[in-house]
């Protein structure tokens, strides 16, 4: 093993079955790694090796070929989501010193430079030895960025030990094997997305894309292609229950979900536990600055802990600490901190970013929770995320966790916006459900005012059909508080 990429492939070599799946996309995994060899060769004699080439594109089979590509010669993968901004764009352009660029063609637009796209490709030698550069396990093999969920997007660099840990990691907890089959509906620009490659990859899987742009799609793919593995953020999940027949499915392929990416309301993981009781469940907790994966609960103790992101996933160590760095006791709140050797080297190009987050080896997350007496984790709170409403300070996940457990309500966001007299007001912006929302708001309204304190009890309920999502398929807080402020809404008045 000389590279992250040679790890993923090292099992693969002689596997006559197909990697991806699909009637017009597919593809072995012999005629993969001739591709990748072949690319590779290219790159490496074209450019050298410990350089940086920005990979922009769908999930498709040329992104895997030219990430894959990429980190064997010896190089580093930076990954763009394909949404990003022109001024995001822009920033990254001007902060990375790119040898050159991956583009798929409906993105070449944006670039006025010669890039590498799918014709390139074509047009590369065939290579038939097993091409790699032999790189130190320290050594950096990818750059992804954040989704910007909490803030402003930053580059976390990964060595291969980090996606060579993290990988080995997950494998071993959602016992995968080269029978499992993943239906994959998540960007590879994605920490979690690109989780999914790569163990599927070195365990001898197979993936199917469905780049459907309607998501309930996934109910008839699951079965056509015998999946035996689906992955989704709570979105994912909210809209498969919402608004297809996907809880009336019964999957017969299928072993197991898993859901990461931020809390899932307790009711949707009720309602997934009733509906599919003979299939695993896996709720997770990650963070891109931990290559993709930090905890998982196991899915026999779902209903039991219901809401906890359960323990450390195999290789680390995840404790809740107070602000003099000891672990909490049951009950009490504090941080989120993690180790192993899954924890990023840092933030691209930022020292002073680094040095907040990774503290004497450890990773502090900013996510704020508690333990029980067994030592599960629940999520309570975002340290960055917090609302100050005539001064106290509080978390909007518990008005929002509240206000969820209302059978008319599939989502909900609690904001803060500025206010005259307590400096920052409670907005609480409602997804409904077919429902009346003139009786929903005074439903909110009474069970707010019911079971928190009056500094908690939203000033306002604003309902939104849908909720934006970023490129990660989050909810966008940004974006629904930008929505909020330039339309002007009357915020004496409920939406």
């Amino acid at each position: 093993m000389s590279n992250f990429a040679s790890y993923l492939l090292e099992n693969c070599q002689n596997l006559d079955k197909d990697f991806l799946l699909g009637t017009n996309v597919g593809i072995k995994y012999r005629e993969l790694i001739k591709s990748v060899n072949s690319l590779a060769t290219y790159i490496y004699n074209n450019y050298g090796s410990d350089k940086e080439f920005l990979l922009l594109s769908e999930n498709n089979l040329f992104f895997i070929i030219c990430y894959l590509s990429i980190i064997k010669s010896g190089n580093i993968a930076v990954l763009v989501e394909t949404k990003i901004s022109d001024k995001d764009l822009m920033n990254i352009l001007s902060q990375c010193n790119f040898s050159n660029y991956f583009v798929q063609n409906v993105f070449k637009s944006r670039f006025n430079k010669n890039i590498l796209d799918e014709q390139t490709l074509k047009s590369i030698p065939i290579v038939e030895n097993n091409f790699t550069i032999n790189r130190d396990l320290e050594d950096t093999a990818i750059i992804i960025f954040t989704s910007g969920s909490t803030g402003e997007k930053k580059g976390v660099v990964l060595s291969n030990k980090n996606l060579i840990a993290n990988t080995e990691s997950i494998i071993c907890y959602l016992n995968l094997t080269s029978n499992d089959r993943m239906c994959l509906v998540l960007p590879f620009f994605y920490c979690y997305g690109a989780s999914l490659l790569h163990t599927h990859l070195r365990v001898g899987g197979s993936i199917f894309f469905s780049n459907n742009i309607f998501l309930g799609s996934v109910i008839s793919e699951i079965d056509k292609y015998e999946c035996t593995g689906f992955a989704g953020v709570p979105s994912t999940y909210q809209i498969l229950i919402n608004k297809t027949n996907f809880l009336k499915q019964g999957f017969p392929s299928l072993r197991y979900f898993t859901q990461a990416g931020g809390h899932l309301a307790n009711k949707f993981l009720k309602m997934m536990a009733d509906s599919f009781p003979g299939k695993q469940f896996f709720v997770m907790y990650g963070a891109t600055e931990a290559t993709a994966r930090l905890s998982y609960l196991p899915p026999h103790l779902l209903k039991e802990k219901m809401g906890s992101i359960g323990k450390g996933i195999p290789g680390v160590s995840l404790e809740v600490v107070d602000s003099w760095d000891c672990p909490i006791k049951p009950g009490e709140e504090g941080e989120i901190a993690a180790s192993g050797d899954n924890i990023m080297k840092c933030y691209y190009k930022d020292p002073d970013g680094t040095r907040e987050v990774i503290k004497n080896g450890r990773l502090y997350t900013g996510d704020l929770a508690t333990i029980d007496n067994d030592g599960y984790i629940f999520v309570t709170g975002r340290s960055k995320n917090i609302l100050k409403p005539a001064g106290y300070r509080i978390s909007p996940k518990e008005i929002e966790d509240l206000i969820m457990t209302l059978d008319y309500v599939s989502g909900c966001v609690a904001l803060g916006l500025p206010d005259d007299i307590l400096g920052e007001s409670v907005v609480a912006v409602v997804q409904p459900i077919n429902a009346n929302v003139e009786e929903l708001k005074d439903e909110i309204l009474s069970l707010c005012k019911r079971l928190l304190p009056s500094y908690k009890i939203p000033a306002t309920v604003i309902f939104m059909n849908n909720f934006p999502l970023n490129s990660s398929n989050k909810i966008d807080r940004n974006k629904i508080l930008e929505y909020i402020t330039s339309t002007k809404m009357d915020l004496n008045t409920y939406g």
